[in-house]
Parts: C-alpha cells; sequence; structure tokens
C-alpha cells in the first residue's frame, strides 16, 4: 500500500514540474507576430541603408566619368548648356519653357570652409536621399532645399538642385522639374549630376510627348558626356524611342 501511495505521489509532482517548465516555456518564447513585425523592420532598414547606398555609389561613379572626360578630351567642359530648342510654336508645352528660360550665370565652386558644417550638410544630404527612399517626396525636397540653402556653391549644391528636380518628376511635374535640372545643367555644368540632368530632361520630354526634343537632348548627352553613365543610358533611350 505504501508502494502505491509513493508511486503516485511522484507521477503528480512530475505532472506538475511539467506543467511549470511549459508555462516557462510559454512566457521565454516570444509571439510569432512580434518576431515578425522585428524581422520586417530589420528588413525595410536594410533596403532603406541599401538605397541610400546604392545612390551614393552611382553619384561617387558619375564624378570619375566626369574627370575621365575631361582627361580624355584635354580641355575644360562647355561653361553652359546649349540645349536645342524648336521653332516657336502658337502653344509652346511647358517643359519647352522651363528649358528655354533665361538661365543665370554660372556659379563658381567653392569648397565649404567649415569642415564641421560640411560633416553636418553631408548628413542632412544623406537623410534626404532615405526620405526619398521610403517614397517620402515633400519631406526631402524641403530638406534638399535645406542642403542648397546652406551651401549653395558646395560638393553637394548640384545635388540638392537635381533631386529636388527628381521629386517633382516623381510627382508628375516635369516642367517643374525641368527647372531644377535646366539649373544643374547651366550652374554646375562640369560637375557630377549635369550629366543625369540633361538625360532627365530628355525623359521630360518624353512624358510630354515631344520625342523631336526628347532626341536631340539625348543625342546632346552622348555628345557632351561621351564618357558618362548617362551617355550609356540615353543611347538605350533612343533605340527605344526609334523602334
Amino acid at each position: 500500500m505504501k508502494k502505491l501511495f509513493s508511486c503516485a505521489l511522484i507521477l503528480v509532482v512530475a505532472a506538475c514540474a511539467s506543467s511549470k517548465a511549459k508555462d516557462d516555456a510559454d512566457d521565454i518564447v516570444p509571439p510569432a507576430q512580434t518576431i515578425a513585425a522585428a524581422q520586417n523592420a530589420s528588413t525595410e532598414s536594410r533596403i532603406e541603408a541599401l538605397q541610400t547606398s546604392m545612390t551614393e555609389l552611382l553619384e561617387r561613379l558619375d564624378v570619375m566619368n566626369a574627370r575621365l572626360a575631361k582627361l580624355e578630351a584635354g580641355t575644360p567642359a562647355p561653361a553652359q548648356a546649349t540645349i536645342a530648342v524648336s521653332a516657336p510654336a502658337p502653344t509652346p508645352s511647358p517643359i519647352a519653357s522651363a528649358v528655354t528660360a533665361p538661365a543665370p550665370l554660372p556659379t563658381p565652386h567653392v569648397m565649404p570652409t567649415n569642415p564641421l558644417a560640411g560633416a553636418q550638410l553631408a548628413d542632412t544630404y544623406r537623410n534626404a536621399l532615405m526620405l526619398v527612399g521610403r517614397g517620402k517626396m515633400d519631406d526631402a525636397r524641403r530638406t534638399f532645399q535645406k542642403v542648397f540653402d546652406d551651401d549653395p556653391t558646395g560638393d553637394l549644391a548640384d545635388n540638392a538642385l537635381f533631386w529636388i528636380g527628381e521629386t517633382y518628376f516623381a510627382a508628375g511635374n516635369y516642367a517643374e522639374a525641368t527647372k531644377y535640372y535646366k539649373r544643374v545643367t547651366v550652374e554646375f555644368s562640369e560637375q557630377n549630376k549635369a550629366p543625369d540632368a540633361l538625360f532627365k530632361i530628355a525623359l521630360a520630354f518624353e512624358k510630354t510627348s515631344d520625342l523631336g526634343m526628347a532626341k536631340k537632348t539625348l543625342d546632346e548627352v552622348i555628345q557632351r558626356y561621351p564618357y558618362s553613365s548617362a551617355a550609356a543610358s540615353a543611347k538605350q533611350e533612343l533605340k527605344r524611342i526609334r523602334y
């Protein structure tokens, strides 16, 4: 009888211990939804970082291509863009008006004198790129404008103007986008964003069905910046338009 009672007591104790271990395990393991949310947040963060890094790498590549073009040519790039314009029409397109509007004289490129301010400006610019990656174009536009206003002749000035144009292009406002692209090609014609800006002017003409001006502008990209990635894109775009 004592043996039977002892066995029963052991079984009860074992069952209690197993139940407690299960409860403890339930407390330790996080719910599946929490894990999924954490994974999604981590993935989005990595994607944004990769997008920003890719943009910065492409911009550095454009800088190297521009330097190579200068070395090959042996002469400085033209000081001012000369975009061909079709004969005046009774009702000119808003894109053509933006391109042919009188442009200010080129601004001399000056290096920033305050290294700390330059570092802060670079952080602001990077934050603006991240806003673009998240699709927050209005916020990005304001941030890029701040970058330009804080140092309108610095290393990031042409980039800031170009990306302001990109935010308008993404919104379908091609006339406003072209105004900023045009400023890059005129005020910063020798900087790394000038080829991209001229190429995007051609795409803006395409978007408004002005294929004649689009082709002329694509040809100009190839002639003025033959070693740039924009020139390679222009060649592909010309083939697509013609065929």
